[in-house]
């Protein structure tokens, strides 16, 4: 085997590659996590980039499987540095050495002492099946190696890689370790591996944008952490370095802020769950930057210094509302540029489209979530059945169902849809994957009364003293509270549910307050106004109030669309029960004197706009943190629950209105927020709907127990549904078909069990005898 190059001046001289020059520097964090296995972050690895150079900074177990989300293989590939030889830093080095191999581009392969053994080493061990794998190609590891490199360093040592100037510098830990400089066009990253307190790094990362630092002594949500911290930090530690080998919050942030870096963003962290409020006031006692908790394909960059970032996947990412139509206070808008009044509105900005897979299994995989949906939902049950048979449910060969809560099960809405008054006319969920009924007006119901309940009970009590759970009306577009029993039977109502599975984080917060007037949460990417306007507003004057807004450096906020504002509500806390608007106390939110005389706190307006009522367009949808006050029978009370969704006219005069009396106010508050990532639309479109008399969406197919359903219009049914139909639910299963069993498979086209009329016959069967 040929020998590997090892002088650091021959080095120098060969690993300059022809990178593209960009304005910016990235690091991507390829895994966060620590040797303690997490099936929600791999471990150490960090992505540097500009241009096309690519260098891999570490590559600890899950390396290749984020990679392979970024659409980066080992072969587009720069260099493989290593900070230290720790198994949870070079476990996946063999999988990165041998795709690079296979690859036709010059790398290097750098480190601290040990890094050329190392290399050698695997290299002889899979000799072999290198050969193999390179004998596809006609080539051999001896040809290869002409084009890579190897070279151990020591702290001090400084090197390019295309356009990137590299520096080192050897840190205290229980080995070898180096940090090391990443500069390019005046940006710079700092990533300082495994380390104790270093008199000597601060001045190393001095001015950084980014340092990537241990995250040693966070604050866990168990309690654990908060008594290795000291209050200041101090560089006296030498003594104590032998026994440690990781740092504390007091270490970091002081270095941090000696350092003047920017932002800090901590990695490496283990399994549990990190009290983020808490590590950051043990921060905060020294380092005054920004600061952000890393998590796996994380990308920061130069364009995002102030606490924001974005990220390949979130744990709690919000939906896009899918309104692409423009309105003014009261019409249709066809363009809408920056400088317009009503610019700013839901319909300007595309986030995260919808987008769902249906796996022909009775399930919907919505693939922004992560969530795995059932597409048709239960029997009208009541809230103890629905616990009570959600334990025995399986489907799709799945067994961990549960009820989905008020935030999962929002994040299926879809405000394209239109409603009037108590009259259905299109969903507020997509009906190509969600079966949605309407209500039996034939039973009395009216075709509104097709509520879905979620597991959140609401922690206060509505109407006369109700017990209330929360519910989504796909069919009117609103969040309201139901109460669990009859008022006057006492007999428990009954709802409909839709099941879910997966992502068991998605609607728990993150939020992290970064002492600049602004909240960020780490779950969704959104940076929050941390008060709100302290006045109400119209429509329009709260769009304008957002879009003039400056704050902590920023000028791009906007008022949140009904899913973004509703992401924020914590529906653990009442006016009533924690004497409190249903928010963390995090944010500041404004008293207010309800309509009772109370003290109560506001609606706050969202830019989405409600299509309800004889002028559809004039309606847009609030968020009430306080009481969802109505008047009934001449009291005024909480109809509804705080963290309810309903909507108010644009403009006009206060009133009280419908059958509870909701409550108009037409001038509510806002609370401004602003993200990472978006399309800016300025010409309206309308997006195709579907309305309910067009879908056989008013009965469901039930997966868990027997529904007893409408009947289905005959002029939606063709003859052959009409006449094999025998239980009126508007399909023919196969047990109703009367015919060969491949005949059925061949009809049933979508594989969900049944015959829809989309799919049935409007014919008599060809070749008939």
């Amino acid at each position: 085997m040929k020998k590997i190059l090892t002088g650091l001046f021959l080095f120098s001289t060969v690993l300059v590659s022809t990178a593209y020059a960009t304005e910016r520097l990235t690091a991507t964090v390829i895994g966060s996590g620590s040797p303690i296995f997490n099936e929600n972050r791999a471990s150490a690895s960090v992505l540097i980039s500009a241009g096309d150079t690519n260098i891999l900074v570490d590559m600890g177990n899950g390396t290749q499987a984020n990679l392979y989300k970024l659409g980066i293989k080992a072969r587009d590939l720069s260099a493989l540095l290593f900070t230290h030889h720790h198994l949870d830093h070079n476990e996946e080095f063999v999988p990165m050495l041998i795709g690079s191999l296979l690859g036709k581009r010059d790398f290097s392969i750098v480190g601290p002492p040990n890094t050329i053994k190392f290399t050698e080493t695997n290299l002889d061990l899979y000799k072999e099946d290198i050969e193999y794998r390179l004998g596809k190609t006609q080539r051999t590891l001896a040809s290869r190696q002409k084009y890579f490199n190897v070279t151990d360093l020591k702290g001090g040592d400084t090197f390019s890689i295309g356009d990137i100037r590299i520096s080192t510098l050897e840190v205290p830990h229980t080995i070898y370790t180096l940090a090391y400089r990443f500069d390019y066009n005046a940006q710079s990253i700092v990533i300082t591996g495994d380390l104790t307190y270093s008199d000597e790094l601060p001045g190393f990362a001095k001015n950084a944008d980014f340092m990537i630092i241990d995250s040693g002594g966070m604050i866990m949500k168990d309690g654990r952490g908060k008594k290795r911290n000291t209050k200041k930090g101090n560089n006296d530690k030498k003594n104590s370095n032998r026994h440690r080998a990781h740092l504390d919050l007091a270490d970091s942030s002081l270095m941090a802020q000696k350092a003047n870096v920017k932002t800090m963003v901590y990695t490496h962290f283990n399994s549990t769950v990190v009290d983020t409020e808490a590590s950051l006031k043990e921060i905060r006692k020294n380092y005054s930057g920004h600061v952000i908790f890393g998590g796996d394909l994380m990308v920061l960059n130069n364009t995002s210094n102030v606490s924001e970032y974005s990220t390949i996947e979130h744990a709690y990412p919000i939906v896009d509302t899918g309104q692409t139509q423009f309105y003014g206070d009261d019409d249709v808008l066809s363009t809408l540029n920056e400088k317009d009044s009503f610019f700013g509105q839901d319909g300007n900005y595309i986030i995260n489209k919808p987008s769902y897979t249906d796996n022909h299994d009775g399930t919907i995989t919505d693939n922004i979530t992560g969530l795995m949906w059932q597409k048709a939902l239960t029997e009208k049950l009541s809230f103890e059945e629905a616990i009570a048979q959600v334990k025995q449910f399986k489907l799709a060969g799945y067994n961990d169902w549960r009820i989905s809560n008020i935030k999962e099960l929002y994040s299926l809405i879809q405000f394209t849809g239109a409603v009037k008054g108590e009259t259905a006319i299109t969903p507020f969920i997509d009906t190509r994957y969600f079966d949605q009924p309407v209500g039996n007006t034939e039973q009395g119901e009216r075709e509104i009364d097709a509520q879905v309940w979620t597991s959140t009970q609401y922690v206060g009590k509505t109407m006369n003293r109700d017990d209330t759970v929360f519910g989504v009306n796909f069919v009117d577009g609103r969040i309201k509270g139901y109460p669990k029993y009859n008022p006057r039977s006492q007999e428990a109502n009954k709802m409909y549910f839709r099941l879910v599975r997966d992502n068991p984080s998605y609607g728990k917060n993150q939020f992290v307050d970064n002492n600049d007037g602004t909240v960020t949460d780490l779950a969704t990417g959104l940076m929050w106004q941390k008060t709100d306007s302290q006045q109400g507003l119209n429509w329009k004057n709260a769009l304008q109030y957002s879009k003039d807004l400056t704050l902590a450096g920023h000028d791009d906020w906007r008022l949140p669309n009904a899913k973004e504002l509703q992401s924020i509500v914590d529906y653990s806390r009442s006016p009533d029960t924690s004497h409190s608007a249903a928010i963390v106390p995090i944010f500041n939110i404004s008293p207010i004197k309800n309509e009772n005389g109370k003290t109560d706190y506001p609606y706050y307006w969202t830019s989405t706009t409600h299509l309800d009522g004889p002028v559809p367009e004039a309606n847009a949808v609030y968020i009430s943190f306080g009481k969802a006050l109505g008047k009934m029978h001449g009291t005024i009370m909480d109809v509804h629950g705080a963290g309810s969704q309903r909507s108010d006219p644009k403009t006009g005069n206060a009133m009280s209105r419908g059958p509870q009396g909701d409550f108009i106010r037409v001038e509510n508050y806002v609370r401004s927020v602003r993200s990472g990532p978006m399309t800016v639309t300025t010409k309206s479109t309308t997006t195709k709907v579907t309305d309910f008399t067009e879908q056989n969406t008013h009965h469901i197919n039930s997966t868990l127990a027997p529904i007893s359903v409408n009947k289905v219009n005959e002029k939606s049914q063709n003859k052959f549904i009409k006449r094999l139909d025998k239980n009126g639910d508007g399909k023919v299963s196969s047990s109703e078909f009367k015919g060969q069993t491949k005949h059925f498979k061949h009809l049933d086209k979508n594989n969900d069990g049944y015959i829809n009329t989309n799919e049935a016959p409007t014919g008599p069967p060809k070749n008939r005898q």
